[in-house]
């Protein structure tokens, strides 16, 4: 009897594993499919994943304020029911000096559906009665700016019929002033741009704007290729010139009226004027190819994992602030998910809210609100950042938290890696087992090219495990929840390779 040799190959199985320990750096690259790294983030929302855990990320609630100043710990919501206030179409901060009282006293002013403005405490010393309405009606709002005029604040709404002045003393229209899109003071001159002609830059030595004379005011105009004039901003002792297409250095001599001028950048696309906000010793601004700083001198490209988000969106409504050394950005994103998040279930401006660490560009990431327009509030008694909204949100204030909801909804939160090979090109391989770290409920997607599937996992203080079985030779991973808290840390997929 001849006995042959069995060649018959048999599959060799190795175990190998991945572990996600890169959730702190947020999106790390912008790169396509198959070239990132096996754990490196490609999009994630809703989540706060800054220190390394997918925490319970940022969220609005109605803005609270204290009673009175000597009891800031008793807060309430205000109160809109009985107001008859439907939509709150812009929100502004006004700060003044109550000349009588020696003392400065902290507003918003809200501009309601008809176009009427309403003055709200920012503390409540009248609990439950907190608006008081004005008496004019304001078409055409251009912008509005904070000034000062004869010792006394005052807000400027410049509106297509003419200024609007209001103060805590006075309120009054003055049409004989131009609409400036943007104004600013400086060495003792006002500078401005008009609505009109948005190639010309204005400015008088008469600070007070009531009394605007064309006769008595002076034009700058550049005719060059970097658009027009969008937005001004004193900065480091200069007036910056921000530009459709560029930033233009203004250095002015004393009050003497002499000017010498430097153009610094030139972009390639667009700047948003409503994205322009100081920061600190920086200037943070967005383009419709991501986000930029400005020190003064040069301009950074920042975030650039980010680019993506951007990418061939019109961003002209967006909305910009900065406090305790974040910048917030309220913008419209592409998540490129195919997927519908919270204001996206229907018509939107605005779907996403960036929050940038202006020391460590770390960002986070609100998905599924449409935030009309964003402010910094900064008193004696507490700091907020304060919102209104478009959509369904539309006659409500929100203050910022960490709650992990837009008011009483909870909006999808996701973390999502790229589709990989997990370092084994072109070998089978298949997922055997996940291991986490959990305090709340949430869900781990598994996707290959040759099926799908999802693990449910319950909140709990201790790692657990769950064993899988997901085949394939690329694979994206997604962790999700529809959760308002969050706490997911330490994930490891452990898998066979078959060759």
């Amino acid at each position: 009897m001849i006995f042959y040799k069995n060649i018959k190959k048999h599959k060799v199985t190795q175990e190998k594993n991945i572990t996600f320990s890169v959730f702190g750096e947020g999106v790390t690259s912008n790169e396509d499919d198959l070239i990132s790294k096996p754990n490196e983030c490609k999009t994630f929302y809703n989540f706060s994943p800054l220190d390394g855990a997918l925490k319970t990320g940022l969220g609005f609630k109605d803005l609270e304020v204290p009673e009175s100043e000597s009891d800031l710990d008793d807060v309430h919501p205000f109160n809109f029911s009985s107001k008859n206030i439907t939509e709150i179409r812009t929100i502004d901060y006004f700060r003044y000096l109550d000349i009588e009282d020696d003392c400065y006293y902290y507003h918003l002013i809200i501009m309601d559906q008809q176009n009427q403005l309403w003055t709200l405490l920012l503390y409540d010393i009248t609990d439950g009665e907190p608006l008081t309405k004005s008496a004019l009606f304001y078409d055409g709002l251009v912008s509005t700016c904070t000034y000062r005029i004869d010792a006394y604040d005052c807000l400027l709404y410049f509106t297509e019929t003419g200024m609007i002045y209001a103060s805590a003393y006075q309120t009054e229209k003055f049409t004989n002033v131009p609409a400036l899109l943007s104004c600013v003071v400086h060495y003792d001159m006002v500078f401005g741009i008009t609505n009109t002609n948005r190639n010309e830059l204005v400015y008088q030595s008469n600070l007070d704007l009531r009394e605007w004379s064309d006769e008595a005011g002076s034009v700058i105009e550049f005719l060059d290729s970097m658009g027009a004039f969008t937005k001004l901003v004193v900065f480091n002792d200069y007036i910056y010139l921000f530009r459709e297409n560029g930033i233009t250095k203004i250095s002015q001599y004393s009050s003497s009226g002499e000017f010498s001028f430097t153009h610094l950048y030139k972009s390639t696309s667009k700047i948003y004027e409503n994205s322009v906000c100081v920061c600190g010793e920086v200037i943070y601004f967005a383009t419709r190819d991501g986000l930029y700083s400005f020190n003064g001198n040069s301009v950074s490209k920042i975030c650039e994992d980010y680019d993506h988000f951007f990418k061939n969106l019109d961003n002209r409504n967006c909305s910009s602030c900065c406090m305790d050394g974040k910048y917030y950005l309220a913008t419209k994103c592409n998540f490129d998910d195919d997927l519908t998040v919270g204001c996206e279930s229907s018509t939107f401006v605005n779907n996403a809210l960036f929050e940038v660490d202006v020391a460590t560009n770390k960002v986070d990431v609100l998905r599924g609100v449409d935030i009309k327009k964003i402010i910094a509030v900064d008193t004696p008694y507490y700091s907020k950042v304060i919102a209104c909204f478009n959509g369904i949100n539309i006659n409500r204030l929100g203050e910022l938290v960490h709650n992990g909801k837009i008011f009483s909804s909870t909006n999808l939160k996701s973390w999502s890696s790229f589709v990989t090979d997990l370092g084994y090109k072109g070998k089978n391989k298949k997922i055997k087992e996940i291991i986490l770290n959990t305090t709340y409920p949430c869900e781990v997607e598994i996707i290959s090219d040759v099926e799908t599937k999802t693990y449910s996992f319950d909140g709990s203080e201790k790692e657990q495990r769950m064993l899988a079985s997901v085949n394939g030779k690329n694979f994206q991973f997604i962790f999700k929840t529809d959760e308002e808290n969050s706490h997911i840390s330490k994930p490891m997929i452990v898998f066979d390779v078959i060759s």
